[in-house]
């Protein structure tokens, strides 16, 4: 049942109250200016910043980034509902649509078995029906009922079943053609992500397992060690705006690369320093870079630097699990040159 089968033992969870529950999930905040033309439309590919309002049948208003930035994100890449991209799609920078989208298309039916119980032992103190909690691996719950001895939680989206009506308008866009990727595996993916989505130029990230064998992995295949896949950080860059080299120099200083196959207390091929490039051109800079850093080292970097293959997302509770607030609910500032400490599990 994917997500849902992640949940099934509660007592290897544990519970927080939720701080929130943003309804589509946003890449990153501040974004730079983009040079867009005005005959450009929205097209699969394209990274574009859209305000939307979205509506119930019963004409109340679920959700709004009006008043707050605009929506960012990649069309088709799966970040929002497949209704969402439609209704952007095929629009102007500037123009605006409204749409109906019915359950299918955005958050499915509801699904009697994403409710489920447990003991009440096994729950934090306080809570009562009608509260949302949060699950340690970032999965938002509501609290169906409590009782002396059982807490029931409905882990279906507050939106399931429930046909969405948008008011959409896009406010910039960045051509598929002028969008770049970068990976890198610098030990575990969470501090990196956040270290990249820090940097100015950087559109979007995201975490998965790159250059192994396995079809399909999954965090917990990666870890046992076995389908030879490293936990990387891909980025989305603008050339335009950040540079291939400048992306090195954000990789080198997040890690030790002289580790072979560990960061810290992390050990394993999957916490492997590596570059996987993406083009002949990074592959001959990456390479130079790993030469030039070897200059400031005494032992000898251990940098994997090959083209990627085989690169699999993450889980999405893996996605910007810092920014979002990581184990103990207290998130990192993503934005452009922040220069916070990374308390990299949160």
């Amino acid at each position: 049942m994917g997500i849902y089968s992640s949940i099934s033992n509660m007592a290897m969870l544990g519970l927080r109250l939720a701080r929130g529950r943003p309804f589509l999930h946003s890449a990153r905040r501040g974004a730079p200016t983009f040079r867009t033309r005005a005959t450009a439309t929205a097209k699969p590919g394209d990274y574009v910043h859209v305000h939307y309002t979205g509506t119930l049948d019963d004409g109340s208003t679920f959700d709004s980034s009006r008043g707050r930035d605009p929506l960012e994100f990649v069309i088709g890449a799966g970040k929002v509902i497949k209704g969402f991209d439609v209704a952007v799609t095929g629009l102007e920078v500037g123009g605006t649509r409204k749409q109906r989208i019915e359950p299918a298309d955005a958050y499915g039916e509801a699904d009697p078995n994403a409710v489920i119980s447990f003991p009440i032992s096994q729950a934090p103190d306080g809570l009562k029906a009608g509260m949302q909690v949060q699950l340690s691996n970032g999965m938002v719950a509501s609290v169906k009922s409590v009782d002396k001895e059982v807490v029931t939680l409905d882990l279906n989206h507050e939106l399931a079943g429930k046909a969405l009506t948008f008011d959409v308008e896009l406010v910039k866009l960045v051509p598929s053609e002028r969008l770049h990727r970068a990976t890198f595996g610098a030990g575990c993916f969470w501090g990196p992500e956040l270290a990249f989505q820090r940097v100015p130029g950087v559109l979007a990230t995201e975490v998965g397992y790159s250059n192994g064998a396995a079809t399909n992995p999954t965090y917990e295949d990666v870890c046992g060690g076995n389908t030879g896949h490293a936990e990387v950080v891909q980025v989305m860059y603008d050339p335009d705006e950040v540079s291939y080299d400048r992306l090195l120099e954000e990789f080198w200083s997040r890690h030790n690369p002289t580790q072979l196959n560990r960061q810290g207390n992390d050990v394993g091929t999957q916490y492997r320093s590596a570059i996987f490039t993406h083009t002949a051109e990074q592959l001959e800079v990456a390479l130079k870079s790993k030469a030039a850093v070897q200059a400031k080292f005494n032992e000898p970097i251990v940098t994997q630097v090959e083209p990627i293959d085989n690169y699999h997302p993450a889980e999405p509770y893996h996605q910007q699990y810092l920014a979002r607030g990581g184990r103990f609910g207290k998130p990192q500032n993503p934005n452009k040159g922040c220069n916070d400490p990374i308390r990299c599990y949160g």
